[in-house]
């Protein structure tokens, strides 16, 4: 028997039961744009905050938080002889308390090696952190955070370019220069910082010279060469670290996230599968029913020499048509939602990303679905004896 022969049986019962038909087609069209929409926001979800993680975390780097006793330029000699690292840099901190109009503020006051900033804030260059100004903080001259020179509520301009701070830190009152306004930025090399941090960044010489004069690091960075070394290279690291010390690989975080993103991913497709479960039972029913009513047509056909495995066969290209229908229609629908959907989530819009691998798994898993529910009743039907079949009324 040709497979058009099939095609044409499969497609005249199509026909005479429409309805079934259309209902079917509708259901597997509801379970691939739910499917297919679903994998795409996780995908997109994925890719987005990985990107995001990666550029503000810098996967290259170790972080490493001093103990106690905190961390000295012999730690980071050690650091920077261990095989697999390009360089390695103190963090210097205090906290301090900076006089502006809207009164007394706590405010942190970190030096940075000016190589070294932009990664500390997140960015890959210097031009995307400031909103004005210098890029780099020099002498007396500093870089202040979104939160200081800008009113979080209002969004009123409190600090310009050539502003004087008066900030007492240490016990000493200094004069500092505003000469950078920083875009509003945020990394997990800042310790925790959020958005509303007020952060002064001083020149790493200005704040021996007037700040403190023991060179203690609260925390360092640590670049590698090769991330496929990197786990060797943080418990060397770790091993070198003064005790008390904590180490955070960024590479490390970046994979725990794509591991809970990865199954938050499956965790909603889970949900979107229901869809899937209720076709298939309709396909099953229908099936069923199908079988039933064409018993004395399927006896006809083993009459004129169609096989058990012919049956069976028409049955299952029936599903097949009426399923690749269904899914054609829920492709088209979610390609054209995914151009105007849009989902908000933590500040970032997102929009559904159908990769090949989606459409793919959105197509194969209705169609295995709903061919293994009409098998169980197609099988069924493809096993009746030609003379009782003949026989039913």
């Amino acid at each position: 028997m040709n497979f058009s022969d099939y095609l044409y049986i499969a497609y005249t019962s199509i026909k005479e039961k429409k309805g079934r038909a259309l209902g079917a087609i509708l259901g597997v069209l509801i379970a691939v744009l739910a499917l297919s929409l679903a994998l795409g926001v996780g995908e997109s979800f994925q890719k987005t905050f990985v990107e995001q993680l990666q550029s503000t975390i810098a996967a290259d780097s170790i972080i490493v938080i001093g103990g106690p006793s905190g961390l000295t330029d012999a730690d980071i000699a050690y650091f920077k002889s261990v095989a697999g690292v390009r360089d390695a840099q103190g963090i210097l901190m205090a906290s301090g308390t900076v006089f502006t109009e809207s009164g007394e503020q706590v405010a942190s006051i970190v030096a940075v090696n000016p190589d070294f900033l932009p990664r500390y804030l997140g960015v890959s260059d210097m031009k995307k952190a400031v909103a004005e100004g210098e890029y780099v903080p020099k002498g007396q001259g500093v870089l202040v955070s979104h939160s200081l020179w800008k009113d979080p509520a209002t969004g009123r301009k409190l600090l310009d370019v050539g502003s004087t701070l008066t900030v007492r830190v240490g016990g000493k009152t200094l004069q500092l220069f505003v000469i950078g306004l920083l875009e509003q930025t945020s990394s997990s090399m800042s310790m925790g910082g959020n958005f509303q941090t007020v952060t002064i960044y001083v020149d790493p010489d200005a704040y021996f010279t007037f700040i403190g004069r023991t060179r203690n690091y609260p925390a360092a960075i640590v670049l590698v060469e090769d991330l496929n070394k990197l786990d060797a290279i943080t418990e060397n690291i770790r091993a070198l670290a003064p005790p008390g010390s904590r180490i955070i690989s960024a590479a490390a975080m970046v994979k725990q996230f794509t591991s809970l993103v990865g199954a938050l991913q499956a965790f909603i497709a889970l949900i979107s599968a229901v869809g899937m479960g209720v076709t298939a039972l309709w396909i099953f029913d229908s099936t069923t029913i199908s079988v039933t009513q064409r018993t004395k047509e399927i006896g006809i056909l083993k009459a004129l020499g169609y096989t058990s495995a012919d049956i069976l066969a028409i049955f299952l290209v029936e599903t097949a048509i009426v399923s690749s229908a269904g899914e054609l229609v829920g492709l088209l629908l979610a390609f054209i939602a995914s151009n105007y959907m849009k989902v908000s989530a933590f500040g970032i819009v997102i929009a559904p990303i159908l990769s090949p691998n989606t459409v793919i798994l959105a197509t194969l898993l209705p169609l295995a679905s709903n061919t293994l529910a009409a098998f169980i009743p197609a099988r069924r039907g493809a096993s009746l004896n030609p003379v009782e079949a003949l026989r039913y009324e």
